[in-house]
């Protein structure tokens, strides 16, 4: 089947529902970028030490729906104009890591514009049809789904989760898959999913590039657990939650093992606890979460050739986004006035002493208008996670995360 194909069908099943109930929504963000990196980073030795980005992204999504049946489609185009796209090729010539496989089944993105100075193109980001009865749930196509409970780290999420500096959580990108829900009668609900995938670009689908996965959850007394069991990239993964009360506050609970597909086992974890209150008269939510990263690096030092296979995979594929074991992250929302709220997280390597520091603040134009800001600083000494790491075990460049600034405008319609 032809991706042409694969269009006019949802297209066909799009005209199968009532047009004239679901008006066309969307969003439409700008947004300028400024990063800054080290005199020793490998950005410098590039020569691109500063740079500045302007970014455009215009989504529209339509839902239209009849019955038990709805229709998905969302459509966006994107731009990066500034020293963004000559440095990301820069990296990519260098080759310090493998080519990423390709993040879906069907290639629904077209490449307009590239040049050192501009980069634009435009995807189908959603296009599914659905059916949704008393007690089935069944949807195929493009599509997003979430897992766990994380609040900076997602462990348990292993389709396209958010990073931890993501600066933009409004929509997740789609993944081509076949999802299936039971809802029992007593709350709990069973979820099934298929997800092809190809190893490399024009290649045929493989079962060890695909994912095949069941959850399941289940309230047991005050509490609430859920349990996933997949095969993933080839990898038995397997999961467990737990979450519930602790006075006023709420807490959750993971462990993910996975059975590595050349031998061996790497167990996740994750423990949050989250509150909600009045700080000065003004709403405050807050909260502390332990992440262990059971495929990171357990040394204090190591250079990004010491890698192992598994964190690169998991690296590339954007499952996994941080190389070392053990972090602590604490965070808040807070309202400064009604329409202005300040987000402050910290970040901190339990392994090396190195911190990452996220600021953003977000401001209420209107109704449909957005003003947000934000600043994102590592903070480390030399071969440290955040503080740089060395590409190999001889003297060079350290491949560093930058000292972002960055300031979005969202139009909604």
């Amino acid at each position: 089947m032809t991706r042409a194909v694969f269009i006019a069908l949802a297209a066909l099943s799009a005209l199968l529902c009532e047009a004239d109930a679901s008006p066309i929504r969307g969003r439409l963000l700008l947004q300028d970028v400024f990063s800054h990196e080290s005199s020793d980073s490998l950005a410098a030795a590039l020569g691109a030490r500063n740079r500045n980005d302007l970014l455009g992204d215009l989504r529209a999504t339509w839902k239209p729906r009849r019955g038990a049946w709805s229709f998905n489609i969302a459509y966006e185009a994107r731009f990066d104009a500034g020293d963004g796209p000559g440095y990301a090729a820069d990296l990519d010539a260098l080759h310090l890591l493998p080519p990423a496989p390709p993040p879906t089944w069907w290639d629904l993105t077209d490449t307009f514009a590239e040049s050192r100075r501009l980069i634009a193109d435009q995807k189908i980001d959603r296009l599914s049809v659905s059916y949704a009865g008393a007690h089935v749930v069944i949807r195929a196509g493009r599509q997003a789904l979430t897992w766990g409970a994380g609040l900076v780290f997602h462990p348990m999420d292993l389709f396209d989760p958010y990073s931890p500096d993501a600066t933009d959580t409004e929509y997740k990108p789609g993944t081509d898959m076949i999802y299936g829900q039971y809802l029992f009668d007593d709350g709990s609900d069973i979820q099934l999913v298929a997800v092809p995938r190809r190893a490399r670009l024009g290649r045929r689908l493989t079962g060890d590039a695909s994912s095949f996965a069941a959850h399941f959850r289940k309230a047991i007394g005050q509490l609430q657990t859920s349990w996933l069991l997949s095969r993933d990239h080839g990898d038995l993964t397997a999961g467990l939650a737990i979450a519930g009360p602790l006075g006023g506050a709420a807490w959750n609970a993971e462990v993910i093992p996975t059975a590595l597909n050349g031998g061996g086992t790497k167990i996740s974890a994750l423990f949050n606890i989250s509150n909600a209150g009045k700080a000065g008269g003004r709403d405050i939510r807050y909260f502390l979460e332990f992440y262990r990263n059971g495929f990171g690096v357990d040394a204090r030092r190591y250079a990004l050739s010491d890698l192992p296979p598994e964190l690169v995979d998991r690296l590339l594929r954007g499952q996994v986004f941080n190389t070392s074991r053990d972090y602590l992250a604490a965070g808040a929302q807070y309202q400064l006035t009604p329409l202005c709220e300040v987000s402050p997280t910290v970040i901190a390597n339990l392994n090396d002493a190195s911190f990452y520091a996220i600021m953003q603040a977000a401001y209420s134009l209107a109704d449909d208008l957005s003003l947000v800001g934000g600043a994102q600083i590592p903070i480390g000494p030399a071969n440290s996670e955040f503080g740089g790491i060395a590409l190999s075990r001889a003297p060079g460049p350290y491949f560093e995360q930058p000292m972002r600034l960055y300031i979005q405008l969202r139009a909604y319609f």
